[in-house]
């Protein structure tokens, strides 16, 4: 009986109460959140077509070549989140978890129908959208990726939720910068450190994107 009445003066308790409050309140945010991420993520194209390549959302087709290109280390060393080794697991993972994710809307970037890399955008609360990429090393030197994302910009922009986008790149990673300078984003000053465990004492470099202007 001693159970049952303390259990009664707890949740009458204005802090018993407070504290469900506040929890629910937390809930319906986050629920908000996840629909408002999942609509901006949605009213992109499904496929996007450019002069040499489509973007298209990643397939389970898609698992042999991710291993292949990135289970790279001189691909995974210019990233601050991607697990290296890069096994068949991880792969599955990337197409059937992460691409599904209502704050992620990934692109595999194909040539000739097969997988040469991933461009896409992050979606994070009160942030604005993020574009990030990889490209397969057989296929660096090409202008891929400088194709690949000005074709996504450019889908992204009539929808009038991309008229500021972020971009992240660690300073070191020249040829990332260079893609993302060319396609008209500029650098800003604050600097961050990545957070994977090899990378984490090199610093990101954030960029911004308020118009598209294509150089």
């Amino acid at each position: 009986m001693k159970k049952v009445k303390v259990d009664i003066i707890e949740a009458e308790h204005p802090a018993y109460h407070q504290g469900g409050t506040d929890r629910s309140i937390a809930q319906l945010a986050e629920a908000t959140h996840r629909l408002t991420m999942r609509r901006v993520r949605d009213m992109l194209p499904g496929k996007i077509e450019t002069r040499r390549l489509v973007l298209r959302a990643p397939i389970r087709g898609d698992v042999p070549e991710l291993v292949r290109l990135a289970d790279n280390r001189n691909v995974s060393s210019k990233l601050a989140r991607m697990p290296s080794p890069y096994t068949r697991a991880d792969a599955i993972g990337f197409i059937e978890i992460f691409a599904q994710r209502p704050d992620e809307r990934p692109y595999a970037v194909t040539l000739e129908g097969h997988l040469i890399g991933v461009v896409g955008f992050s979606y994070h609360e009160s942030e604005p959208p993020e574009l990030g990429y990889w490209l397969g090393e057989p296929f660096w030197g090409k202008g891929y990726m400088t194709e690949a994302a000005r074709a996504l910009i450019d889908a992204a922009q009539p929808t009038h939720h991309y008229d500021l986008i972020v971009a992240r790149a660690l300073e070191d990673n020249t040829a990332s910068l260079h893609v993302l300078e060319k396609l008209g984003f500029q650098r800003l000053a604050e600097k961050r450190r990545a957070k994977r465990a090899e990378s984490e004492d090199r610093p990101l470099v954030r960029l911004e994107l308020r118009r598209p202007r294509w150089m």
